[in-house]
């Protein structure tokens, strides 16, 4: 049997401490702003949807003065090298053109024996999303597969823009301040 936790430890747990402690580690602080929009990307822009589209397609897009919005897949079915490359990949691309306007990781579809993501998988993602890119990208999580209170908990870890679908009775300014950020339409 362990030692038992201290009352002062239970206090820190249940206050948040020590649960972002890799992301801030890596740089990644809650956003002040979380900007929101119902529906879908500006129809001129190339938009990776659920699919990663190949980084050519963007960097093609990006010279012909098209803004684009990538995907980065992850979880089940995924290999946590290729979409490091990825990430870098988009990272790069973003500080060579500044058309890059967000990254939605995306995560995978999964199998009975494997879910698509979990929890801190969803998280470990979009701190590393926000760590690699540069802050004029936004960083999306994924609001249909993950609901409104993994993407409002996402904030906490780095996320600082919602797509949020246009039937969602969900309210953002709601959502952001519980989590201590002000929403902002855009």
């Amino acid at each position: 049997m362990s030692d038992p936790v201290t009352r002062e430890r239970l206090v820190e747990l249940l206050a948040g401490h020590g649960v972002l402690e890799t992301a801030r580690r890596a740089g990644v602080r809650p956003p002040q702003e979380v900007t929101y929009a119902r529906g879908t990307a500006p129809e001129r822009w190339l938009v990776d949807g659920d699919e990663e589209l190949p980084i050519e397609r963007h960097r093609q897009a990006h010279r012909d003065g098209t803004p684009s919005e990538a995907a980065l897949a992850y979880g089940a079915g995924t290999d946590p090298e290729l979409a490091a490359d990825r990430l870098l990949a988009l990272a790069a691309l973003a500080r060579e053109t500044g058309l890059l306007r967000a990254v939605c990781p995306v995560p995978g579809e999964g199998t009975g024996q494997r879910p698509g993501s979990w929890g801190v998988e969803d998280l470990g993602a979009i701190v590393a999303a926000r760590a690699a890119l540069p802050d004029d990208v936004r960083v999306r999580p994924h609001w249909v597969r993950l609901g409104a209170g993994a993407c409002q908990v996402a904030v906490a870890f780095g996320a600082d823009d919602w797509r949020l679908p246009p039937e969602s009775g969900d309210d953002p300014e709601h959502l952001a301040a519980a989590v201590g950020a002000r929403a902002v339409a855009r």
